[in-house]
């Protein structure tokens, strides 16, 4: 039975874009990582939540072993027997509202992201050292602590660092970017954690976590409340550790107001 792309993130779509070689990062049964010369891609089913990575199958994603040989061309990919066809795949970016609408309703953020924060696996001293950091305004200082921080192919501390970033890209803009991208550039982790944290510093993350900044902005705080518990869900600790991140990094946003306006 052929396989196709359904849907394809911001950055597998990057990663697809130029035909050549690259193997398979690691599998797993819900997702298939992809290591290819222009960037990360995880293939997933269709009951994955949409993803900057995610390429989106009509099928459950295929089991090839780590290291496998992985072929890339404008219509295809080709690994272990198996033929994806990308043609019909549709474009998938996580809507990110203006961060002037986002920025008034920080305080409403961290509210509905604490509950989901307890589950985080952030190792306690870590985060003490980075929260340090991070209060003092070493953004840098506090990556240099949360990176690599936990087992797993997305660290617990990577993906709290993710959330930081998410936050900051969120109520910053786009201008932003550059000192968040050369963070997360520097961050000394897995390759597959890296690639998160890029796209994050760009804006771009779990389908539940641009759900919930809509939610937020459009003062609908029960699909908020269910965007964090969607989000709570992923992983064994990812979307707690990454509920751990926004909450945290959005708690920066009203002491800078109070900050200002005492200025």
């Amino acid at each position: 039975m052929p396989v196709n792309a359904v849907v394809a993130g911001a950055g597998a779509l990057e990663a697809l874009a130029s035909s050549g070689e690259g193997r398979v990062l690691a599998s797993f049964p819900k997702a298939c990582y992809l290591d290819l010369p222009s960037g990360l891609v995880a293939l997933v089913g269709a009951d994955a939540n949409r993803g900057p990575l995610h390429l989106v199958l009509d099928a459950p994603p295929p089991r090839p072993r780590a290291g496998a040989r992985v072929r890339v061309s404008a219509r295809n990919i080709d690994l272990d027997g198996i033929r994806i066809g990308l043609g019909g795949a549709e474009p998938w970016r996580g809507r990110l509202p203006e961060p002037g609408t986002v920025a008034p309703v920080a305080s409403s953020l961290v509210e509905a992201l604490a509950p989901e924060t307890h589950g985080s696996l952030v190792p306690p001293g870590r985060a003490a050292a980075a929260l340090g950091c991070f209060s003092a305004g070493d953004l840098p200082g506090a990556a240099l602590r949360l990176a690599g921080a936990g087992p797993g192919l997305t660290p617990a501390g990577d993906d709290a660092l993710a959330g930081i970033l998410f936050a900051l890209r969120s109520t910053s803009g786009r201008a932003a970017e550059t000192l968040l991208t050369s963070v997360a550039r520097a961050a000394e982790t897995t390759t597959l954690a890296k690639a998160f944290l890029l796209w994050a510093a760009r804006g771009q993350a779990l389908a539940p976590v641009h759900a919930l900044i809509e939610a937020a902005v459009a003062g609908d705080l029960g699909s908020a409340r269910t965007a964090v518990s969607m989000l709570g869900a992923v992983g064994h600790s990812s979307g707690a550790d990454f509920a751990w991140g926004l909450m945290h990094g959005f708690s920066t946003v009203p002491r800078m107001q109070s900050a200002s306006a005492r200025h």
